[in-house]
């Protein structure tokens, strides 16, 4: 995690200044940097909020660019993400429940998109598709 610290850190002092072009690879690479660990982390709740913080950076930045279109498709990707983790069979309970957890923050990072910028479609069936999960879940506890 270091490394995506690093990269976090720099990209965020980049973007602070207003340099977004120099922001973008930092922000980036941290998003790669979480999305390799992903699996493998042994803290599941720091590399799950690794990639959401990752997540969210890069799309503010991306909007900030005026790349509205970019950016909703990464809020998306990153809830869509965590719903898949957080009902896998395949992954360990620590990192189901961090994905869970997280897909909180991804949810309203979507709800406030849709509050500043209108009705966008992608994001109206991101949060569709969270909703049809959480009733299968409940109907199947």
């Amino acid at each position: 995690m270091a490394q995506w610290r690093h990269h976090t850190r720099l990209a965020n002092h980049h973007f602070a200044e207003g340099n977004h072009l120099a922001a973008l690879p930092g922000y980036r690479q941290a998003l790669l940097l979480a999305e390799q660990q992903l699996l493998d982390w042994q803290d599941a709740d720091e590399v799950v909020a690794a990639l959401v913080v990752a997540s969210h950076n890069l799309a503010d930045l991306l909007l900030a660019m005026g790349e509205t279109d970019d950016a909703c498709t990464l809020l998306c990707q990153a809830h869509q993400q965590l719903l898949h983790l957080s009902g896998s069979p395949h992954c360990r309970s620590e990192l189901r429940a961090a994905a869970r957890n997280h897909s909180r923050h991804t949810q309203m990072e979507l709800l406030a998109f849709l509050r500043k910028r209108g009705p966008n479609a992608a994001i109206q069936a991101c949060l569709g598709q969270c909703a049809c999960q959480e009733r299968a879940a409940h109907t199947l506890h």
